[in-house]
């Protein structure tokens, strides 16, 4: 499972935040008792520019090799604080083509749908950069 964090600091770097959620996951519990927990195996952080706006936003990615500890870690780190930032997880859902409501509909009631929604609302033009630990080069375009 890959958890999502949006808006980490600019100062959170993936070892602070692996620091950060290795420690949250000793206060995680599950169900039954003896249940094996899962491992967090790594975590990056993508830097997303947006070229006309000159914006910029940091968020933090971190994988579970098992969603019932993923879900439960979600659920501990929702409201923590790092870096003074409050944190608000969540699951991470990567967006595919072939689900794609408005290019497979068959139906004609629903082309009103698609007339409205003529633009795409994903943002192409995003510049996503992969900052991952030192050991490995520093910064890996998506």
């Amino acid at each position: 499972m890959i958890i999502l964090i949006p808006d980490v600091g600019e100062s959170t770097s993936p070892e602070k935040l692996h620091d950060y959620i290795s420690s949250c996951m000793k206060n995680v519990w599950l169900l039954p008792v003896f249940r094996r927990k899962g491992r967090l195996e790594k975590c990056e952080i993508l830097r997303i520019k947006d070229p006309e706006s000159r914006l910029v936003q940091y968020q933090g990615l971190a994988y579970v090799d098992d969603d019932i500890t993923g879900e439960a870690l979600i659920k501990q780190l929702n409201g923590c604080h790092l870096l003074g930032t409050r944190l608000k997880p969540r699951i991470y859902r990567s967006r595919s083509d072939i689900k794609e409501r408005r290019v497979n509909l068959a139906d004609s009631d629903n082309i009103a749908i698609v007339n409205r929604r003529r633009r795409e609302r994903r943002r192409s033009n995003l510049l996503i950069e992969r900052i991952v630990s030192p050991s490995a080069p520093s910064v890996l375009p998506i």
